[in-house]
């Protein structure tokens, strides 16, 4: 009878150990998921971002030339953008070291340090649309649809990129560009 209690404390031990074990594993393996689903989700942020500040960027070109844009489109340009070649190569970066950090990893020690560049992603104005005008108030104003495109790269290989593309309508002042 000491014996078939002794087989039984095996057998439940073993039990036990196998259940703790498939348990460890479970949590493993849903820690390195939360993981890269935490690094997928900085990464789309990063687009997002740089998305925003292309549109910042393209309002402040509209902004700062109001009637030169509004000419472009009054002269029969309906259909074209007037910023076409307005993208983020054209800015002049500031301590980016051309956009080369080889081993940037923003989750390992010691191989993202606060003074660099964390990613290399550009952004393009896809669009810029003339929507309409209003030229009954005192001040002429314009409205315009403004769509940009940003992409992120962490690889250079290619295989890890993030897409986002953001679009605002707005309305300008065309003599005053506020």
């Amino acid at each position: 009878m000491i014996s078939n209690r002794k087989g039984i404390a095996v057998v439940v031990v073993i039990f036990f150990a196998f259940a703790i074990g498939i348990i460890m594993f479970t949590m493993f393996q849903s820690n390195t998921n939360l993981s890269n689903q935490t690094k997928q989700t900085i990464y789309a942020m990063q687009a997002y971002y740089l998305a925003h500040s292309g549109l910042q960027f393209g309002k402040l070109q509209i902004s700062l030339l109001p009637k030169e844009i509004y000419d472009f489109y009054d002269n029969g340009a309906n259909s074209g953008n007037a910023l076409l070649n307005s993208e983020s190569s054209s800015i002049m970066p500031m301590s980016m070291e051309n956009g080369k950090f080889p081993g940037y990893d923003l989750f390992k020690p010691n191989k993202a340090p606060d003074d660099k560049y964390p990613y290399n992603g550009a952004f393009k104005i896809s669009k810029l649309e003339y929507v309409l005008s209003n030229d009954d108030m005192k001040m002429v104003q314009d409205s315009y649809r403004l769509s940009v495109m940003a992409k992120i790269q962490h690889d250079d290989r290619g295989d890890k990129q993030f897409i986002d593309n953001l679009n605002e309508e707005f309305i300008v002042s065309r003599y005053s560009g506020r």
